[in-house]
This record gives structure tokens, C-alpha cells and sequence, in this order.
């Protein structure tokens, strides 16, 4: 699988580590999941860290997302892309409207819009109110 494999790892990497935002202990320290109060150990940041795979669930990624300061959104983004191997993205470019449409399309990796015809009949008709 191209570098999408390692989408989670990379984002961890950005903000812990050597030279980083966090040590692996700062972040093991924030990552607390505010409604179910998982934690992870110093030794799953240090794994995350590593690029070790590890045994994820919702609260899990939502430890991670508070551990790192960033949206549970974008976590799950990046796990869903290193541990299913989907992508969620706009293909298409949807300029934002005025009624600020945002377009996300789960997908493959490395597919694009071209590939998607019956997605994009889908928006259009959606868009025409069909």
C-alpha cells in the first residue's frame, strides 16, 4: 500500500518525539479520552511512536486526539487510512458554497474523481434536489 499505510504513525510523528511538541511521556500523560477515561500506556505512545501497530477502538482514538492536542475527526482520518485503507477526502474540489457544502468521500487510495462517475451523478442530483 503507498504512504497512506502509515497515516497515523505519521500524525503522531508530527507532535512526539525528539525535537517534537511532546516527549512519548507527555503525550502517554495527556492521552485520556474525556468521556470514557481510556488511557494509553507510555509503552502504546512509545509503539505509536515507533510505527508498531496497536490495537485501536473509538475511545482509544479519542485518547490519541487528546493526547495530541488535535480533533478526533483527524485521527480517526489517519487510523481509518493506515488501519482499513480508506481515504476520506473531496476528489471532486467542491469550491465552498454559500451555504459552506463540505464534500467527503471514503474511498481507496489513490482513486479520483474520474474513477467515481456514480459518485459525482449522486452530488448533482443531491445538488438539484432530486
Amino acid at each position: 500500500m503507498p504512504e497512506q499505510a502509515d497515516a497515523l504513525t505519521r500524525l503522531v510523528q508530527e507532535h512526539v518525539g525528539e525535537g517534537r511538541a511532546l516527549t512519548v511521556r507527555a503525550f502517554a500523560d495527556r492521552a485520556v479520552d474525556p468521556h470514557s477515561g481510556t488511557t494509553i500506556s507510555k509503552s502504546t505512545a512509545g509503539n505509536l511512536v515507533q510505527g508498531h501497530r496497536i490495537k485501536i477502538t473509538p475511545e482509544v482514538l479519542a485518547a490519541i486526539a487528546a493526547g495530541l492536542g488535535l480533533p478526533l475527526a483527524s485521527v480517526q482520518a489517519a487510523a481509518m487510512e493506515q488501519y482499513v485503507g480508506i481515504v476520506v477526502d473531496d476528489p471532486f474540489d467542491t469550491p465552498p458554497g454559500d451555504e459552506d457544502v463540505v464534500v467527503r468521500v471514503a474511498h481507496e487510495p489513490g482513486k479520483t474523481a474520474k474513477d467515481m462517475p456514480a459518485v459525482r451523478a449522486f452530488l448533482d442530483r443531491a445538488e438539484r434536489g432530486e
